[in-house]
């Protein structure tokens, strides 16, 4: 996904220098207009990939 979104858009998104190799994406939030709907399923799939079942399943 981090490459994914790198190449889809890298103006908007990069990887981030230290946290970069654990597969983190960062989101450069003055290279356009934000949209915000999309920075919050952005972050809900995020953190639906990474929170324990139990609590990924309470994320609308």
């Amino acid at each position: 996904m981090q490459q994914e979104l790198r190449d889809a858009e890298p103006e908007r998104f990069y990887v981030p220098a230290y946290l970069g190799a654990r597969g983190w994406v960062a989101l450069d939030l003055e290279a356009a207009e934000i949209d915000w709907p999309e920075v919050t399923a952005i972050l809900q799939s995020a953190y639906r990939l990474t929170a324990p079942k139990r609590l990924a399943q309470q994320v609308r």
